[in-house]
C-alpha cells in the first residue's frame, strides 16, 4: 500500500480559461510535494480526439517524480453544475443535457465523477438525490470559489447525501496555489494511472490540509477559525485587488 499526495482539480492550457503548459504544472506541483497531478480541463475545448491527444499529452508530462492524471470537468446546459470525471472512459460531449445521465454513464465506464464547488451559482440547488449513487464525493472545499476556509454548508450536503468528501485547488494561475491534497491510498508501490483510478473509483482516498485531515475542520473551533480568516480575506480583496491595478 502506497499513500500519495494528489492535487485535485487542476487546469492547463488546454482550458479556455488557464494558460499554464502541463510540463510548467508537472514541475510546480512536484516543487510543493505533490505526487499526482488531477487534472480537469474543461469539456467545452474538446472533441473525442483532442480527448486522446490530451492523454497523450498528459503522459508525456509526467515525469519520474510526479504523475499527471487526465480528467475533464464537464458541465451543465447553462454552465452551473460541474462535474469533474477522471478514468480509463470515453470522452462524452461538449453537452451534458443531463447530469444524471452523465454520472450513470461514468459509474456504468469504471469512471470516478465528483461534484465540483456546489455553492458556485447555487449549483447545489440542482442537485438531485439520484445521483448520489454515481457520485464518488463532493468538494467541500475549493480554493479558487471557498478560499482559506471549507464550505460547511457543502460539507452538510455531503453528510445529508451520505457522500464523501474531496478537497480541490480548483487550479487556474498562481493565486490558487494551496496546501490542500487528496491522499490517495493505492495498491502496491507503483504511482500508475491504473493505480489512481483504482483509488478513486473505490473511494480510497482523504481529503488533507497540510498534514491535517480536513474532516477535523469541518467543526468547532477549527471551522470557525477558518472561517473568520476567509471573512477578513475576502474583506480586503477589493483595496488588494485596486492595488494590484495600481501598479500595473
Amino acid at each position: 500500500m502506497t499513500t500519495t499526495r494528489a492535487a485535485a482539480h487542476v487546469h492547463s492550457e488546454w482550458s479556455d480559461d488557464a494558460t499554464w503548459k502541463l510540463a510548467d504544472i508537472a514541475a510546480a506541483f512536484a516543487a510543493r510535494g505533490y505526487d499526482v497531478v488531477l487534472l480537469a480541463d474543461h469539456c467545452r475545448e474538446f472533441v473525442a480526439t483532442r480527448w486522446a491527444e490530451y492523454r497523450a499529452a498528459c503522459a508525456e508530462a509526467s515525469t519520474s517524480e510526479i504523475l499527471l492524471v487526465p480528467g475533464i470537468e464537464y458541465n451543465d446546459l447553462d454552465n452551473t453544475v460541474h462535474v469533474p470525471v477522471w478514468g480509463d472512459v470515453p470522452f462524452y460531449g461538449q453537452e451534458v443535457p443531463d447530469i444524471g445521465a452523465l454520472l450513470a454513464g461514468v459509474a456504468a465506464d469504471g469512471g470516478t465523477s465528483v461534484l465540483a464547488h456546489p455553492w458556485r451559482r447555487d449549483a447545489w440547488r440542482r442537485y438531485q438525490p439520484a445521483w448520489g449513487a454515481h457520485l464518488a464525493a463532493v468538494e467541500v472545499w475549493n480554493r479558487k470559489y471557498d478560499g482559506i476556509a471549507p464550505n460547511r454548508h457543502a460539507a452538510e450536503l455531503a453528510r445529508r447525501e451520505g457522500l464523501r468528501h474531496f478537497v480541490a485547488v480548483d487550479f487556474h494561475t498562481s493565486r490558487q496555489f494551496f496546501p490542500l491534497a487528496m491522499r490517495l491510498q493505492l495498491a502496491g508501490d507503483t504511482v500508475d494511472l491504473p493505480a489512481v483510478h483504482r483509488a478513486l473509483r473505490e473511494g480510497e482516498f482523504e481529503p488533507a490540509f497540510r498534514e491535517r485531515p480536513v474532516e477535523s475542520m469541518l467543526r468547532g473551533p477549527a471551522l470557525r477559525a477558518a472561517v473568520a480568516a476567509e471573512t477578513a480575506r475576502r474583506a480586503v480583496r477589493p483595496a488588494v485587488n485596486r492595488l494590484r491595478r495600481l501598479r500595473g
